[in-house]
């Protein structure tokens, strides 16, 4: 389901950014900018690098519908879904010869958020089942905090902004219990009605 969110985003976002530009070619990547063994990673450089930098719980969120229709009048309780929001980092991961490129890139795609708050299905047919909505806020960062992201991803700072995304729903239909329906309800007087 995330990937499939990220995936739905940075295409929008290249389509977006090749009309704004006039390029042929893609500028948005999810990536990490530091691989595992602390080597940059491959074709990110000069690119708009699309990170996750944290996931959190939506506890707010109606968990609510907690049975599925399991047919011939049985149902099956199923674990409530979960909600998540992501915390994306968006970098422009430009060498220094091209500064301005980064800022300017980095610059059109808040200007794309900023007139796209949030994406429905309606709205984007081309957003896969079964993302429904995602809305975009900017998530500010005091300066030290934004510093421990750097030193945690151990990567030179490059101009980025971080979204806070909501909300993810990660929900399998696994039955963990059957119950049988009700088949019929009987009054004070002993009719059963149906």
């Amino acid at each position: 389901m995330i990937s499939k969110a990220l995936i739905f985003v940075s295409d929008f976002l290249n389509h977006e950014i090749k009309i704004t530009h006039g390029i042929d070619e893609d500028r948005v990547v999810i990536s990490s900018l530091i691989s595992p063994d602390g080597s940059i990673s491959e074709s990110v450089e000069n690119k708009i690098v699309i990170s996750v930098i944290n996931l959190e719980h939506e506890t707010v969120a109606n968990s609510s519908g907690n049975y599925i229709n399991g047919g011939n009048n049985n149902f099956g309780k199923v674990s409530p879904p979960v909600h998540l929001n992501l915390y994306l980092l968006i970098s422009a991961n430009y060498n220094s010869n091209n500064y301005t490129e980064a800022l300017k890139m980095l610059s059109t795609v808040i200007g794309i958020f900023q007139s796209n708050t949030y994406f429905t299905k309606q709205k984007n047919p081309d957003m896969q089942s079964p993302l429904e909505k995602l809305t975009f806020e900017i998530f500010n960062l005091p300066i030290n905090e934004l510093s421990h992201i750097w030193s945690g991803i151990g990567a030179k700072y490059v101009p980025s902004i971080v979204y806070k995304v909501r909300m993810i729903t990660i929900r399998e239909d696994l039955i963990v219990k059957e119950v049988a329906g009700i088949s019929g309800v009987q009054d004070n007087s002993g009719i059963t009605s149906k």
